[in-house]
């Protein structure tokens, strides 16, 4: 059992890395990255989402959003088109080109999943799943607390 935060925040960060080069080494022949790799997933299976949603589902602030559609675009994965009824508003679709690379993400997912997750039962994986997601959710309400207290100044 881990006591200390240190322990804990080693082997987070550790995980983290391994697993940013294991998707960066996957998709290497697709463009993008680690960075990229969440929205590619998002857009394939919710076209049309909207940059707003994106925000909300990753938790990243806009101008973040904003470098990875630059990026998506630039390489040719998305397409950005305005909303019929409210111009303000803009849908985000997949590309043609970005079909194979949204296929070798599932594909890495699978793989990846299978990979960390051996040895380890399933009750394990999912108590694990909703012991960060809830640490997730607490540092995610102190950090975006203190941004929203630091831009209010």
């Amino acid at each position: 059992m881990c006591d200390s935060f240190s322990s804990m925040g080693r082997w987070v960060s550790i995980f983290d890395r391994l697993m940013k080069m294991y998707y960066d080494h996957g998709l290497s022949d697709y463009e993008i990255g680690w960075g990229q790799q969440f929205y590619v997933e998002y857009l394939y299976e919710s076209p049309g989402a909207s940059p707003q949603e994106m925000v909300e589902r990753f938790r990243v602030d806009k101008a973040t959003l904003t470098k990875t559609i630059r990026k998506l675009t630039k390489v040719g994965y998305i397409r950005v088109t305005g909303d019929e009824k409210d111009r303000r508003v803009k849908h985000l679709y997949l590309t043609e080109k970005a079909i194979p690379a949204a296929k070798q993400i599932k594909k890495i997912h699978a793989d990846f999943y299978q990979t960390f997750r051996e040895g380890i039962s399933s009750e394990a994986l999912a108590l694990t799943e909703e012991t960060l997601q809830k640490m997730t959710d607490n540092i995610n309400q102190k950090v975006w607390h203190r941004m929203e207290v630091h831009h209010g100044e």
